[in-house]
């Protein structure tokens, strides 16, 4: 954990019809906690990452009159890989790429709130004194006064698009900023655009990471793969308070031996499958993809199968996962990259000769 003065360190999902029943939260199985994941902040013109100021406040009022437990990402973290209980409707707020919105209109509302956050900073941007992005003052600042302070990258890239070399050279130019600048590395981490692939994990591990997230929507819960936790992103369209409503309540749908193991897709379309661990009934078990399609899928002794049956459009895919027990949503996400490409970004073709098991 990355502290100064010891702070911690602390997109997309498919539309869900009927209306939110609130139920008495669930007995503890694993810990769990939803993640939310913001960017901007009454930069209005910019709406795909941009959350408008009456939305935040909005959020903030919820959260504190609606029975949430607001707690560090770090600490979740923490619980997370000891199997300890946290409290019910716990929730941990990030935001990504350090934009100056941050420290303009969210610290306040959210210090004024109680309310921990982090931030996760790619280095070169505060470096090259990007228009709009925090600098290495204002971070030192927030860090000085409790924020969690994670990585996220050095340049903002693709990484699935970059060499081996390129990742790692990367992670390390990171680390180093870092240390020039607050004094120490964080230990959370965060990928560009939420992408990675199996070996960019390891590598991130490696790098002296204990935990990392992606854009995959739905709660962390202990059983879940450490290095690609899931995070409800928000932004004009989807932090409307109905949505917003939706996904602080809802419960983890436990995918474990998710396959295909890497999320860069060799085969496409993917036979996506898993099990489920201590979960509800799975007979109304309904799953999404690209633009919010039903998908076919199989229920057997063991194994949830997903077979989509024509291949997703090129770039970032998802698969989303849904079912409702007792008035709650129990929800898994995850996120793909499919056609060998991202943006415009072609993925490196390690990716596309490796298995997809």
């Amino acid at each position: 954990m990355l502290r100064m003065t010891q702070p911690q360190i602390t997109i997309w999902s498919a539309a869900l019809a009927g209306v939110l029943t609130l139920a008495a939260p669930a007995a503890a199985e694993s810990p769990s906690a939803v993640v939310l994941m913001y960017h901007r902040f009454g930069e209005n013109s910019i709406p795909s990452t941009n959350i408008r100021l009456e939305q935040l406040d909005a959020h903030i009022a919820y959260l504190k009159d609606g029975g949430f437990s607001v707690l560090p990402l770090a600490d979740v973290v923490t619980a997370l890989q000891a199997g300890s209980a946290l409290p019910p409707k716990s929730v941990a707020i990030t935001i990504d790429d350090a934009y100056a919105s941050v420290a303009r209109e969210a610290w306040p509302r959210f210090k004024r709130s109680g309310f921990p956050f982090t931030v996760f900073v790619a280095t070169k941007a505060v470096d090259d004194r990007e228009r709009g992005i925090m600098s290495w003052d204002q971070i030192r600042a927030l860090a000085d006064d409790g924020v969690g302070i994670g990585g996220h990258g050095h340049a903002h890239a693709h990484m699935p698009a970059l060499s081996l070399e390129a990742v790692r050279a990367d992670l390390a130019t990171m680390n180093r900023r870092f240390v020039d600048e607050l004094g120490a590395k964080p230990t959370l981490f965060a990928y560009p655009f939420g992408e990675t692939g199996e070996i960019e994990k390891q590598f991130v591990r490696e790098a002296g990471y204990v935990a990392a997230f992606g854009s995959n929507s739905g709660p962390v819960y202990g059983e879940a793969d450490m290095f690609f936790l899931p995070r409800f992103a928000l932004n004009e369209n989807y932090g409307a308070m109905d949505r917003f409503k939706l996904v602080t309540n809802t419960l983890p749908l436990r995918a474990v031996d998710v396959r295909p193991r890497s999320s860069v897709l060799a085969v496409n379309p993917p036979i996506v499958s898993f099990r489920v661990v201590d979960g509800p009934e799975l007979k109304q078990l309904s799953c999404f993809g690209p633009n919010g399609t039903r998908l076919p899928l199989s229920i057997g002794a063991d194994r949830v199968t997903v077979s989509p049956g024509k291949a997703f459009p090129p770039g970032r895919s998802r698969v989303n996962c849904t079912v409702r027990a007792a008035g709650r949503w129990h929800w898994w996400g995850h996120e793909m990259i499919a056609g060998g490409v991202s943006e415009g970004v072609a993925v490196h073709p390690r990716h596309l000769t490796a298995s997809d098991e």
